[in-house]
Order: C-alpha cells, then structure tokens, then sequence
C-alpha cells in the first residue's frame, strides 16, 4: 500500500495498493469501511479534486492523467519531462483548475541532468504546462514527496528543497508571487496541509513534526509505531548437498539445524532427529544465501513483486546503492515484522547529488548545510550506505564518507574509482558507469581496464561492485528461462515482455566480446586478491533473473562454480562488513541459506533453479511466492495495456535514460 491521501471532505481515505497484481487506486469510507476501486491497471500517487469528482495520478510511464469519476473517462495530460523514476506527487489547486508536480527538465542534449522544478499543468486545456523554480540554480530535494504540495487556500506552495521546508508564494494559477521562505532549519520530508492552511505535517528524521505556519514554531506528533520480529521456529533442513561457502568442497547427506533463527549446529545426517519443522532438500543443494549487491528499490511501480522475485530467485539479502529512505525505512521493517516477503534489506538513502539531478530519487544539494540535514536524516534512519552520486562535488563525497565512517560505521561509495578512493570512499558501485570526471573513468573505451585500476581495486583496500549488464545477452543462448513462471506470472508486464523479446534474441559474436572483456577485468582483480561483489542494478534489468545470468557469465569467463558463488556469498558479505553473520553457513551464523533443485558444481546452469529459501530461519517456497501473484494476474485490469508491444513502451520509458544503457551515452 502507498500513497494514503485524505478524501477532500475527510470522510475517507485515497491509497494505492497492489492487490490485484498491478497497483489500484481505492477510496475507504471511514464509516462504513467500504472500500471502492476508482482506477486500476498500475495507478499510483493519486489526488482527489477539490470537489470530488476527478481523480488524478501517474500511470507506470510517469504520465499524469486525470479520470473523470462518474463517467470513468480517462485523458492524459502531460508526459513526464525526464526519465530516471516517475514524477512527483500531483497537487490540486484549491479551484480544481490546475495540478502542480514535481518534475525534471534537461539542460542539454550531453548530459540528463537538470532541476527539479514545480511543472504547473492546467486541466481545463489540452495540458498546457509552465515550469517554475524555487529559485534560480535550485532543485526540490527529489521527485518522490518533496512538494509541491497547494495550500487549501491557494496562497502558498509547500515545499522540501535541501531537505528543508519551505513556503513559497504564489497565485491562483500556480505562478511564483514572491520569494520563497525557509521554514526548518532541521530536515523535512513529506509535507501536507491542515484544512485550514494554517498547519503543516511533515517527517523530520523519522519523526512527525506539525508546524504552525503563523506562529512559526514546529511541534512533534508523537505515534507508537511498534513492531515486533516474529521468533522462527526451530527447523531441521536435510541437505542432500551442502556448500557452506568457505571453501570449494561439498558435503553429502548434512542436517542444518535452526534456532533462534541463527544455524546451531551442522552435522552429518541422523534419522529420526526432534524439530518444530522439516526441510526435506535430500535431494537437492543447499548453499549460503544469494546476495544481490547492487538493487535499487522501487516499491512505487513495482509493489511487493520486487521483493517476492527476489526470494524467488534465491536471494536473501540485497543491498541497496540508493532509493528514498522513507520507503527502504519502510520495507526493512515490513520484512523484519514479517508483513511482506522479501530479503534482508541494506539500505541507504537517496543519491547524494549536486544541484543537478537525474532519477527521482536523486537527492540535491547546493549548500554544506542542506547535505547536513540529508545525512541527519541517514542517522535516524539507520542507514548501511551512504552512495554519492555524480554532480556530486568532491567536499560531498569527502563529508558523506567520513559521516558514513564516523557516526554510522557503514561504508561509502559512488560511481568514481577517481577521486573516490582518494576522498575516503570504499568502493565503487560499478567498474564503469555514468561519471562527469574525464580522469575518473576506470575502462577505456573499448571497455578494458588497465594496471593502475587494478592495483586500486587490490591494493588500496578498495572494493567493487561489478554490474556485468552485458550478460543480459546470455538470456537469448537460453530462451526457455522466459517460459519459467518466475517471468509468466511473478515480474510484472513490462518485465515479462522485456524478458520474451530478449529471449528471442540469441546472442552476437560482438555481444559475447564485449562481455568476455568485462568479465577478464573481474577475472583479473579476483586472481590479484581484489574484493569483487555482484550486483545487478535492478530494476534496470529484470529482478532476480539477471542475478543467474550474471553468474553463468563470470563461470562462462573462467571462475570455478565456488569461485563464482562466492561473489554472491561470502565476497559482498566483506565488502559491507557483514561476514559475522552471513555470506557462508557455519555454526552460529545467520540462517540464510537458498535451496536448488540440481547440482550448480556438476552443471552450474541448475544454479536457476532455486525453489526455496530460508531467510533468519523462515521458510520461503518459491511455488507459494508466485502463486500469491500469478492468481491477481489471472483477474485481469482493465486499464492495462493488453499486448507485449504496448508493455515493451512501457518497460522502455521506465528504463530511458538509465545510468548504463550502452546505447544512450549517458
């Protein structure tokens, strides 16, 4: 669920919620609890009009449209600006004449980035639209909740912007009548108005805060929001194999047995043995938990899908290298209370950025005191990354790292081998990707990579994490993966379609030189003695499956099956300083641990199928996790788009302008 709005007469309450497998759009009567459909088919960020009768909100392209409610017509307004994440939340004028959003401009043709700026769209036209900046050379903090949000009374914009608050002045079409005014010094999120404009609600630090604009005082709204971490029962899982990651052997024939959701003891198997629960893997292989070391989460399209695939394709842990924090905040908790089903989570916060900004969850800065307020943020949240992005100046990164270092204990890292690893950062989130630094980029141009790069990443106590998007290819050399039901059901439409026109595609010479390329890089730095940890920048790429075809490539390249596996295991579980508790199984250890239906150290393709996993001791059957979404599909949506081609533009737009798509230039 995301998205909760009041209704304009507060009887109810206006949501999201992806139930019916792509996200719906519901009004809840508060009386009565009735709860009504008011569009459906992926809808998210919805706004009632000031009368009630029109409803606005993003399609999954980032479109805004507005539906008449009455006749259920439907009309698109305006097409996002920029790519990189969907526009903010829509806001209407107290008249019902204009909405107002957050949305992103491009200053050249080089270069994506730009402002984010407040895009005014008049509904009683075509979608005529003005952009307005809080001021010049100046962003809203990003395009997920900073504003603009209208005051009742239409006098006034509230809006976040170096994570603080503001109030900026306007007319009643939305045109800026003054100069804005800061009204925190403290950081801000999510703000919205009391009915009367004299208040505003808005998150500080994890805390609610209610400011009294008159007054010009802040308040904070206490709200017992407690959660408890269910305790797993003890569980016997019988391995057929076993491979506990420290090493290249492979057991036969081994009990694990679970307590507390930490491993208690390994042994050879006993017949007969007492436990709350049983995992028959007899005839299967039981490894350390998958890590997906580079993920961005993006619960606003994809809902629980993302989480559920992941699992799906045995990954129990997955790293987050930027995404908002409020939403990461939420889904870490949600997975450790045991309401939605996912891995552990790292998480971080927003791209720490420049002034100028590409995704929408992009953070912007301009002043020493605005990233204050956003690594404020990073402490109450509880951050395990800290990831500055590429507008971002050196003393950004310099400051960003000693705070991830000093006062969280976490690690630090951004796209720049070069100056990141003289500014105290730890690793980069890619062996090459978007940079605006000429002297930072670690591959030449035909993507190979040289002596002084690899002494950085085995040397200098540097780390990397490698992004192999090139294996996507890979899918073609094995068209049957996009018959798996993981695809047909659990991925969402614009994935499933994505992952049948690469199928279709069996791979080029160039695209399989291209790949051996990179993949000799990694190849070299593990032999060296480097930290390589594996990622997949999903979802630019489809979740969970690239994981397995980035796997096949590095033992395509010439890595043993354990040597691979270690890159998803034990290696990502030392670059983040997790290694105590997991990345291998032995006594005392996390429960983490997936389970595969064949032998990956005879035929290492079988890897793929992974048919269930155990997270902290709690089972998950990958059957269970696509059936929960294979029966929404089988509903249908009326408002989606009905065939793969339609889909395609869809996945297309959610993907244009992704940091490293080989054909944009980015």
């Amino acid at each position: 669920m995301s998205g909760p709005a009041w209704t304009p007469d507060g009887s109810g309450l206006l949501y999201a919620d992806d139930r019916d497998g792509l996200f719906t759009v519901r009004r809840r009567d508060l009386d009565s609890g009735e709860e009504t459909v008011l569009a459906d088919g992926g809808r998210v960020f919805p706004a009632l009009s000031p009368d009630g009768t029109r409803l606005a909100c993003l399609d999954m392209s980032g479109n805004l449209v507005v539906r008449d409610l009455p006749d259920g017509v439907e009309r698109t307004l305006v097409a996002p600006l920029g790519a990189g994440g969907l526009p903010g939340r829509p806001s209407w004028s107290p008249d019902g004449r204009h909405l107002a959003l957050c949305d992103r401009n491009r200053l050249n043709q080089r270069f994506r980035e730009g402002y984010n700026l407040i895009r005014v769209v008049d509904t009683t036209t075509t979608g005529s639209a003005v952009l307005h900046a809080l001021a010049p050379h100046t962003s809203l903090s990003d395009r997920y909740d900073s504003g603009p949000v209208w005051s009742p009374d239409g006098r006034w914009m509230a809006v976040v912007a170096e994570s603080a608050l503001w109030l900026l002045p306007v007319r009643p079409d939305g045109t800026p009548d003054g100069e804005p005014r800061r009204l925190t010094t403290e950081p801000a999120d999510h703000p919205s108005w009391s009915a009367d404009a004299r208040s505003l609600l808005y998150l500080s630090a994890g805390t609610l805060r209610l400011f009294d604009v008159r007054g010009g005082k802040a308040r904070t709204v206490k709200v017992p929001l407690d959660y408890r971490r269910p305790r797993p029962a003890d569980t016997l899982v019988h391995a057929g194999r076993f491979w506990d990651g420290t090493g290249a052997e492979v057991r036969e024939d081994v009990d694990l047995l679970i307590r507390d959701g930490r491993l208690a003891e390994i042994s050879p198997h006993r017949a007969g043995r007492p436990s709350a629960h049983r995992v028959d893997a007899s005839g299967r292989t039981v490894l350390p938990g998958l890590w997906d070391a580079h993920t961005h989460p993006w619960q606003s399209t994809y809902g629980g899908r993302q989480t559920a695939l992941q699992l799906a394709y045995g990954i129990t842990t997955a790293v987050s290298l930027g995404g908002f924090a409020y939403e990461q905040a939420r889904i870490r908790e949600a997975v450790a209370a045991g309401a939605l089903a996912g891995p552990r989570l790292l998480a971080t916060g927003e791209l720490l950025d420049g002034a100028r900004v590409a995704y929408s969850m992009g953070r912007a800065h301009r002043t020493p005191e605005g990233l204050r307020r956003s690594l404020a943020r990073a402490a109450a949240l509880d951050w395990d990354f800290v990831k500055t992005y590429v507008r971002a100046p050196g003393w950004v990164m310099k400051e960003a790292a000693d705070f991830a270092h000093e006062r969280l204990g976490v690690r630090s890292g951004s796209h720049l081998c070069t100056p990141g690893v003289q500014l105290g950062q730890d690793l980069t989130t890619h062996l090459q990707a978007t940079q605006r630094l000429e002297f930072g980029h670690a591959t030449s141009a035909t993507g190979r990579a040289y002596q002084d790069v690899r002494e950085i990443y085995t040397e200098a106590g540097f780390h990397l994490i490698a992004t192999p998007f090139t294996a996507l290819a890979l899918l073609g050399a094995d068209p049957a993966l996009a018959e798996d039901r993981r695809v047909t059901a659990l991925m969402p439409p614009w994935d499933t379609a994505l992952v049948r026109q690469q199928a279709g595609q069996p791979p080029t010479a160039a695209q399989l030189a291209a790949l051996n390329v990179e993949l000799d890089v990694y190849r070299r730095i593990l032999a060296d003695g480097g930290l390589v940890a594996l990622g997949t920048d999903q979802p630019l790429v489809p979740v969970g499956l690239h994981l397995h075809l980035a796997l096949r490539a590095l033992h395509r390249g010439g890595l043993s099956p354990a040597e691979t596996l270690r890159t998803a295991t034990l290696l990502p579980a030392r670059v983040f300083g997790a290694d105590a508790d997991l990345g291998t199984l032995e006594e005392g250890k996390l429960a983490d641990l997936t389970v595969v239906d064949g032998d990956p150290f005879t035929d290492f393709d079988t890897l793929i199928r992974t048919v269930a996993v155990l997270r902290g001791g709690v089972l998950f059957e990958q059957a269970d996790l696509v059936d929960a979404f294979d029966s929404a599909r089988r509903a249908g949506v009326s408002s989606s788009p009905s065939s793969d081609a339609e889909w395609l533009a869809v996945s297309r737009e959610l993907r244009r302008e992704g940091c490293c798509d080989p054909g944009s230039g980015l």
